[in-house]
């Protein structure tokens, strides 16, 4: 005897996929900010090389070099 097909829906269960993250994979750690000091730091520098003639001017560049690095 052939089986009925018209009551399938209530017999089967449906499936759901689920997202599985890896175990494995970690986040690479976020750099530390770049601090006031550091600036300052990298602007003196800057001045004793005479590379720049204007303190403001200074600062930006260094301010670019560090948090471009």
């Amino acid at each position: 005897m052939p089986k009925d097909t018209t009551s399938t829906k209530a017999t089967t269960a449906k499936r759901v996929r689920r997202a599985v993250k890896p175990a494995g994979r970690k986040r690479a750690a976020a750099p530390a900010p770049v601090t006031h000091e550091q600036i300052a730091l990298r602007a003196y520098q800057l001045h004793l090389a005479g590379v720049g003639a204007d303190p403001m001017d200074n600062w930006l560049r260094a301010e670019r070099e560090l948090v471009t690095a």
